[in-house]
């Protein structure tokens, strides 16, 4: 099977999609030799670079992948305008012919799934190059880790890493990791250097987690519960966000997250946490109540749908649910 001429790849998760990203240019290896990546953000705009590596071929005939990261975030005129009309003419005109053998255009859309499809929003599907690359097949779609493929991928991970888990442990981890890869690879790797000879995980091992990267929901309310801390909460996550990789998605799940964690706490259901952390949560869980906590589901889904429906931007979302927090727990402290 022949390459596509280009590919829209739809994935939410950072490192998943490199992983596919590299197994993509794998399969399709050029002739006597390997692509050689360029990589483009969308918000930082498409500059000469871009172009001239798209429509110029250089001096040695270097096969190039052209990656562009969060295409999603291109304006409507630079889709239409320009990049699309600059696409499409790369499509093999159904003659036989192959696709360029030195340019591979990979456009990365990461943009939230919604019951294992990608929510593409409307404008983007009305683009001739989207419209084309459904057509013909061209569309890459790799989901989030959730449910099973969470399971299997932890799993997996943990074997790569050398450790034995048991069916409790696999729970255990299932339970207090985010459905983010990176965040998962980088916190078994800590258990690893934790674990005896024989990939065996220490008692309580839970405790040396810290699946929230920089900075847990749970320290947010901590620290939003404190008002002389609040610009301390703004600012670390508006830099958390403006790292990129789609981090309002990634918010957004581990807020589900704590927020079903605190409704299990109130409601005395069994967890996996260590002893110190679920004594934190039952108090945050006892002074939200079941009313707060409902309110923590209904801000993240409310973000979500205004993001899928095209109300908001993910800038948008992300600063309104942050917003919505600090006034949740600001009532907290007036009472």
């Amino acid at each position: 099977m022949s390459r596509p001429a280009f590919s829209l790849c739809l994935c939410p998760d950072s490192r998943l999609l490199q992983t596919r990203l590299g197994a993509l240019l794998a399969a399709h290896p050029p002739e006597g030799g390997a692509w050689q990546r360029f990589v483009f953000w969308a918000d930082e705009g498409l500059g000469p670079a871009f172009w001239e590596h798209l429509t110029l071929q250089g001096l040695f005939a270097t096969p190039k992948a052209l990656i562009i990261r969060n295409a999603e975030a291109l304006p409507a005129d630079v889709l239409n305008g320009q990049l699309s009309p600059a696409l499409m003419p790369l499509c093999p005109a159904g003659d036989g012919r192959l696709p360029s053998p030195l340019i591979w255009p990979l456009l990365c859309l990461e943009v939230a799934f919604d019951k294992g499809k990608a929510k593409t929003p409307a404008h983007i599907q009305r683009v001739p190059c989207f419209a084309e690359a459904a057509k013909r097949g061209w569309l890459d779609s790799t989901p989030p880790l959730a449910g099973k493929s969470l399971i299997a991928f932890i799993a997996a991970e943990a074997e790569k890493q050398g450790l034995r888990l048991k069916d409790h442990e696999l729970a255990m981890l299932t339970a207090a990791l985010p459905p983010e890869a990176s965040s998962i690879v980088s916190e078994i790797a800590k258990l690893a250097l934790a674990a005896d000879p024989d990939g065996k995980l220490p008692d309580r091992a839970e405790s040396l987690l810290d699946a929230s990267g920089e900075m847990t929901i749970f320290e947010l309310m901590r620290i939003v519960q404190q008002s002389s801390h609040a610009s301390k909460a703004w600012r670390q996550i508006l830099e958390d966000r403006l790292a990129g990789d789609n981090k309002v998605f990634a918010f957004i799940a581990i807020l589900l997250r704590e927020a079903r964690l605190l409704w299990q706490s109130l409601a005395g259901s069994p967890s996996y946490l260590s002893s110190q952390t679920a004594m934190q949560k039952k108090i945050a869980a006892q002074g939200l109540g079941y009313a707060g906590i409902a309110r923590l589901w209904d801000m993240a889904l409310k973000a979500d749908k205004g993001i899928k429906s095209g109300e908001r931007s993910p800038e948008q979302a992300f600063e309104i649910l942050a917003a919505d927090l600090f006034i949740l727990f600001g009532a907290r402290r007036s009472r």
